[in-house]
């Protein structure tokens, strides 16, 4: 099969067919109950916090600034920094990064030192600011850009020496990737099969498996510009699934759509990981990470800040309950307190306040939202400053 043309934004893509836009809310549970009781007569209280066990490598860089390196580690930290984990918890590796460096010409960094390792059937998201990193690191592991320094291996196959035997194992969705509005979904993926160089009769069997998978059959004969977003997104991952990829990178692979769109996506991307499909995908939508994110790196500077799982991100950072009073009533509006309470007597505390200043306390539990802001070390909203 003859390689791809080459357009000038992929100068060193060679060979990967890409394709760009992509759903069963099945989220895998991660539970942290956060509990209070208070007696009839309010002067007792209590507060409980159960969080599920982690069982992956956890770094936090940044709240110590004062350390020789500038890092604080979660405890056992010498054994928690290691990409690898124990033979007892190991499952089937499928991406592995060790001190991987991307310096551009003119000397910009975009990524410096980063190391993780990725399981069969994850989700894992790479999260950070504008410009922090995380497409750079995407397009590596595609093979779709040479790394300065460090090794990166996808399937056990590095992709310096041989990312000729990566490409037909994996697909690519990037950010800007949309369908044909004049084609039917039926023609897109149908000439995506005979692109991977299917025949006729096989890109015909194929193409019907696919959309029967992703949910487009029935969408089949419609123009692509009659397509919801939500749709418009299966069909441009059922393009890239047409080659049976083992692993899937996304980048923002919602950006844009409507709570349902993303919602339908997010479904998708579950029941492929219960085929097996292994998923990295970039976004910035923290509400999203929280939700399918089996483990999450976080990147800052093109450094890690962060390697490890929600609930991790959110107990190495200190973040717990967040309490939110209310305006007094009658006394004029003005901005509420939000309060980060740490014991059950502060609760406690809290709660007989707003009982006598008649103000109306509500609690929220911690989100990852919160670890993120923490972790960076500024606001989301700092970046447009």
């Amino acid at each position: 099969m003859e390689d791809l043309p080459r357009t000038p934004r992929d100068e060193e893509f060679d060979g990967v067919l890409v394709s760009k836009e992509i759903g069963a809310f099945d989220r895998v549970e991660r539970v942290q109950l956060e509990r209070i009781v208070i007696s009839k007569d309010g002067r007792g209280a209590a507060f409980r916090g159960d969080r599920v066990a982690p069982h992956r490598s956890t770094i936090f860089q940044g709240a110590n600034r004062s350390s020789p390196t500038g890092r604080q580690l979660s405890h056992a930290s010498a054994q928690k920094a290691q990409v690898g984990r124990s033979s007892s918890t190991r499952l089937v590796e499928v991406v592995r990064v060790e001190g991987l460096g991307k310096t551009y010409p003119g000397g910009t960094k975009a990524l410096e030192d980063v190391s993780f390792s990725i399981d069969k059937g994850e989700i894992f998201c790479l999260l950070g600011r504008n410009g922090a990193g995380k497409t750079t690191l995407l397009r590596i592991l595609a093979t779709q850009l040479r790394p300065t320094l460090g090794r990166a291996s996808v399937l056990g196959h590095d992709v310096l020496a041989d990312p000729k035997s990566i490409r037909p194992h994996i697909a690519v969705v990037p950010q800007e990737a949309r369908p044909q509005m004049l084609l039917s979904p039926y023609d897109h993926v149908f000439y995506m099969c005979l692109i991977r160089g299917r025949t006729r009769a096989d890109a015909r069997e194929r193409t019907r498996k696919v959309m029967d998978e992703l949910g487009l059959w029935e969408h089949r004969d419609k123009l692509a510009a009659d397509l919801s977003g939500g749709l418009r997104q299966r069909l441009i991952i059922a393009m890239a699934m047409v080659a049976d990829p083992e692993v899937l990178f996304l980048d923002e692979p919602t950006i844009g759509l409507d709570p349902l769109g993303r919602r339908s996506v997010w479904s998708m991307l579950r029941a492929l990981t219960k085929k097996g499909v292994t998923i990295l995908l970039t976004t910035h939508y923290l509400d999203e990470a929280e939700i399918l994110a089996d483990h999450l790196l976080i990147v800052d500077k093109g450094r890690t800040v962060f390697l490890g799982t929600v609930e991790e991100a959110k107990g190495d950072t200190g973040v717990g309950m967040r309490v939110i009073i209310e305006s007094a009533a009658g006394n004029g509006a003005g901005p509420p307190e939000v309060l980060e309470p740490r014991s059950a007597e502060e609760i406690l505390s809290i709660v007989e306040r707003g009982l006598r200043e008649r103000r109306k306390v509500t609690f929220k539990p911690a989100s990852l939202e919160d670890a993120f802001i923490k972790i960076v070390g500024g606001s989301i909203e700092s970046e447009n400053t």
